[in-house]
């Protein structure tokens, strides 16, 4: 008997079910089941009092820790016309942290919604990243881990090191997250390590000195 694959999609567009975003997983969900048999539970966080963030980091201090590694994830993001690239490079890096293989990503443009070829793209896309969603959750297994990812893990871990005492730094020690390469023993290219390396000891002489500066 096939196992049903249970799937989590967390909407955080303020349009709940009236937005394109949710329709459109709406439409990959259809399309994995042609493939495999799927569970999509919906969750909307505008509905559950998620509130906006205000950059005060107590989501990764105080709640959100990396757990969910061997877990597959796609982001997708809707815009009118521009703004996708930043969107989806945000989504999967915060996939990425929760512990997440980000297996592909997909945005739309609402402003193009109305019109039949569009359409007939959008379907194809998704039909895609279904596919690539089903055959990723069914290799199972841990992706290459890009330099990106090699870079957030040292922020994590240095910002970690330097606030003894937390829930947080507890949770990496029990794991030997502050002194390890990344998080687990996934694939990583060489290069990519000693670049982190070199990225992370940047950070802790930037915080050491109290010389980080604004962005341009």
């Amino acid at each position: 008997m096939t196992k049903t694959l249970n799937i989590l999609a967390l909407i955080g567009s303020p349009r709940n079910e009236d937005s394109y975003t949710y329709k459109v997983i709406r439409q990959i969900e259809a399309q994995m089941n042609d493939l495999h048999p799927t569970t999509v539970e919906y969750v909307f966080l505008c509905k559950v009092l998620v509130p906006y963030c205000d950059g005060c980091l107590s989501c990764m201090y105080k709640r959100n820790r990396p757990s969910f590694f061997g877990k597959k994830a796609i982001v997708t993001c809707t815009a009118s016309g521009g703004g996708h690239k930043g969107v989806l490079d945000f989504l999967e890096g915060t996939a990425s942290a929760w512990g997440c293989d980000v297996v592909t990503r997909l945005g739309i443009s609402s402003a193009q919604m109305h019109k039949e070829r569009y359409l007939g793209l959008v379907e194809e896309c998704t039909a895609d990243v279904a596919r690539k969603f089903v055959t990723g959750i069914s290799a199972g297994g841990l992706q290459r881990v890009t330099f990106r990812q090699l870079v957030n893990f040292r922020a994590m871990q240095n910002m970690t090191r330097a606030r003894k005492g937390t829930r947080n730094h507890a949770y990496w020690a029990e794991r030997n997250w502050l002194d390890a390469n990344y998080y687990n023993d996934a694939p990583v290219n060489p290069f990519a390590r000693i670049m982190a390396s070199y990225v992370a000891r940047q950070m802790r002489t930037a915080i050491r000195k109290g010389n980080i500066t604004p962005f341009r």
